[in-house]
């Protein structure tokens, strides 16, 4: 009985209409799954506005337009038109978490987990996070998944980093965080690697070497 009971819950819940206020506020990217596939992603935050406006800041660059609320679905009007903020996306609150479902321009299914956070962490905040010592403990290469034996990268509060594994340092130099588009310059090398959180581990991408590190911090 309390089985069917959740069922019907669940059943009203995906009938009821979008409100506003439901959707009103700021929102962190927390997980993208295209075609079922997790994608990386650069830290994103979704400001939505009780005036039908809304604002997007991400790494890259910000963006802004405005938005009509369907039945079921939120359409985002703006500038880009490849943006995933530009298009229809199925919406649901569940918590405080905001769900969206919908299509790329491409047709690939896109979905996207927002949590609802007070603030945008201030640059500093990004910079004291990347600080300390992190095992990378997984590579992709093309998109291919290869695990890594131990290996360890430390950055500290000057911007010296060092990357050693079990026979001893491999690697080491001074590194240039770019806070506002959360990027790292590894100055040895003067390769320029994207840098982001997923949940409690952090990633680098080298979007030109096709290349991508999963790493977990240690301690």
């Amino acid at each position: 009985m309390k089985y069917i009971h959740l069922v019907l819950a669940l059943v009203v819940l995906s009938c009821q209409s979008l409100q506003k206020e439901d959707l009103v506020g700021l929102w962190e990217l927390e997980r993208a799954l295209m075609d079922k596939n997790p994608v990386s992603d650069e830290s994103t935050y979704l400001q939505i506005h009780p005036n039908g406006s809304y604002a997007v800041s991400r790494t890259s660059g910000d963006l802004s337009g405005v938005y009509v609320l369907g039945e079921t679905k939120i359409h985002f009007q703006g500038a880009d038109p490849k943006s995933w903020f530009n298009s229809d996306w199925k919406a649901k609150r569940v918590e405080d978490h905001l769900l969206l479902a919908g299509r790329d321009e491409i047709n690939r299914r896109i979905e996207l987990k927002f949590v609802q956070v007070d603030e945008i962490p201030s640059f500093g905040e990004f910079e004291e996070r990347v600080i300390g010592k992190w095992e990378m403990f997984l590579m992709m290469k093309d998109g291919i998944p290869e695990k890594m034996p131990k290996t360890f990268m430390t950055i500290d509060e000057k911007g010296n980093y060092t990357i050693s594994d079990t026979t001893g340092v491999m690697d080491y130099g001074k590194t240039a965080i770019n806070t506002r588009h959360h990027k790292v310059i590894f100055e040895r090398d003067e390769t320029l690697w994207d840098v982001w959180f997923w949940g409690r581990e952090l990633r680098l991408q080298n979007k030109e070497m096709g290349i991508q590190y999963h790493l977990r911090k240690v301690g």
